[in-house]
């Protein structure tokens, strides 16, 4: 197989924003869906990042979600490309990261402050549902407000000083026997909600390149002749009901709603078969082909 080139080399990296790639799944164009105004009312705040292996994953996540504004309270030292990495093409994401020595500060002109905590405190905080929570950080977003959810460490999450910055506190469900997400984890879950409540999910799949027209009859009766006879040759109908059998197949085909390549590609395996055995000798002749011929 020829060498294909990557395609992060294919791509071009000057807008990461707004990139065509004819590859994607869903139809990227200026009509497709687009991160309302909103989403810059919301920022990430990691706390006292220890890897920037994570930082550079919570970075691609914010990227397939569609958020911009990440601040980081005391990381750990790292190189941008050791980010770029793991995200590739997120270099606006990163130039626009903002560093601060505490939470208090990094949360400072926020009006909602969300914190992410899976382990049990004592004190007790404003804990809301985890959808509940989402809903709410959209709503006061979608208001204008500026809004904060806070991620900890890598290795303990929150403490109770850090929890004390947040206005309320909330925990995504997992599985009790074991709870434990990673931050990159954590982070796409609630970016993700933020997604879907802004419609994400709602896009189209790119149509493909090569559309056919659904099947005509006039093919699909060719194809259902031609499928006779080559079932005829294999003795397929021989020791089943005939009529009722070939019905089966008909309604069977007009439910899979066939294309003409489709459709083309069945009635050429049916006549194959009964080539196939001219050349091995055990079909004296081809016959005919297509549903005229029977006519």
């Amino acid at each position: 197989m020829a060498d294909r080139p990557s395609r992060f080399l294919r791509r071009k990296p000057q807008d990461p924003v707004t990139r065509r790639d004819e590859s994607l799944a869903f139809v990227a164009s200026d009509e497709s869906w687009r991160p309302p105004e909103w989403f810059t009312n919301l920022a990430v705040v990691l706390v006292e990042t220890t890897d920037a292996v994570n930082v550079g994953s919570v970075v691609r996540a914010m990227a397939n979600t569609g958020f911009l504004r990440l601040r980081l309270v005391s990381p750990v030292g790292f190189d941008t490309w050791q980010v770029v990495g793991v995200a590739h093409y997120t270099q606006h994401i990163l130039e626009a990261t903002q560093r601060f020595d505490s939470l208090t500060d990094a949360v400072a002109d926020a009006q909602f402050v969300v914190g992410l905590t899976g382990r049990h405190h004592r004190v007790e905080r404003n804990a809301l549902t985890f959808q509940s929570a989402m809903d709410q950080v959209a709503e006061a977003a979608k208001q204008g407000q500026q809004v904060a959810v806070v991620f900890g460490r890598e290795d303990w999450g929150m403490s109770n000083a850090m929890l004390d910055a947040c206005h309320a506190v909330t925990t995504i469900p997992t599985n009790p026997a074991y709870p434990s997400l990673n931050l990159a984890q954590a982070t796409l879950l609630v970016l993700y909600q933020l997604f879907q409540r802004a419609g994400g999910q709602e896009q189209t799949y790119r149509p493909p390149r090569r559309r056919s027209p659904a099947a005509p009859s006039s093919l699909l009766e060719d194809l259902f002749a031609d499928l006779e006879r080559a079932l005829d040759a294999i003795e397929f109908l021989k020791a089943r009901p005939r009529t009722n059998t070939l019905r089966s197949l008909r309604v069977a085909l007009f439910r899979a709603r066939l294309d003409v390549r489709e459709a083309s590609l069945l009635r050429a395996v049916a006549i194959e078969v009964r080539r196939y055995m001219r050349r091995k000798g055990i079909l004296s002749d081809v016959g005919p082909v297509g549903h005229r011929a029977d006519s």
